[in-house]
């Protein structure tokens, strides 16, 4: 019987690129990838649901005006664990099965500037996603085992040009995903790739577009994996050191006055014997 044809969808985006190739290119910079949480609506979460909240992404700065530039998404390991057991058998979600499940990417190979990074990366064949109690079903069904993701790639080395084969993602490492803008598209085509299904978007759009254009794995320090580098966060966490440096020195001067006000002179404690 012959396996079963992985759904796969061809996207050429050849003009797309040659209308911005002329532009001058700039890195715009970084951003930390995080979430927001919130809860959903109890009618819609099982109580044997893994999920009892739900994430929506910082969305990237919207670039209006710099296609043809690139941009650094910085992943901190959190968001890529792989789901796992317990000791007592009970299966423990992780982040990139959230990632995976929510689908929050618009778009082929070319999203919208609101689609999840780690999605988009997962969704054009950059990374292996994970499907959690499915991931075993699928390589199953698909025949995955002829071809199975490239080995652990090398820290530290970027890796240009899409792999054949969605890479493994290696312990205890971030990821940094570096996008290239490119302008709005009247469209955003939905399909289902590596097993994710993006979601359509079918009225123009009011930001700009991003497609992978390198990915990094890296290990930051823990002081640094979740610290923004940008100028602005720099200036913010001076004007916070400072404002703590102030305020530790105004505690300590209110203590010494004090504990003069309370001082009695040190003549009066002194006992003259005969």
């Amino acid at each position: 019987m012959p396996s079963a044809r992985k759904p796969q969808t061809s996207v050429s985006n050849q003009e797309l690129l040659a209308s911005i190739s002329d532009f001058q290119r700039k890195h715009l910079g970084s951003q930390l990838y995080s979430t927001k949480l919130s809860l959903p609506p109890r009618e819609s979460t099982p109580l044997d649901s893994k999920y009892h909240f739900k994430s929506s992404v910082k969305p990237i700065p919207r670039f209006e005006g710099k296609d043809n530039c690139t941009f650094t998404v910085r992943v901190p390991r959190a968001y890529l664990a792989a789901s796992g057991t317990t000791d007592e058998g009970d299966t423990v979600a992780g982040g990139l099965e959230e990632i995976c499940k929510t689908r929050a990417v618009w778009g082929s190979e070319v999203y919208s500037d609101d689609s999840d990074p780690v999605a988009a990366a997962v969704h054009s064949g950059w990374i292996r996603g994970d499907f959690g109690e499915f991931n075993e079903d699928l390589r199953e069904l698909f025949s995955e085992q002829g071809e199975e993701a490239s080995d652990t790639p090398e820290l530290g080395k970027v890796v240009t040009e899409k792999p054949k084969v969605p890479l493994r993602l290696p312990p205890k490492a971030d990821l940094h995903i570096t996008l290239l803008i490119l302008p709005a598209l009247t469209n955003y085509m939905a399909s289902t790739q590596n097993f994710l299904r993006s979601r359509e978007w079918g009225s123009d759009h009011d930001g700009v577009s991003y497609m992978i254009h390198s990915i990094e794995f890296v290990e930051e320090s823990t002081s640094n994996r979740f610290t923004e580098r940008s100028a602005a966060a720099k200036h913010q966490r001076i004007k916070d050191d400072l404002a703590r440096r102030r305020e530790a020195a105004e505690s300590l001067l209110g203590l010494l006055q004090g504990g003069r006000g309370n001082m009695t002179p040190a003549s009066s404690n002194v006992s003259v014997g005969a």
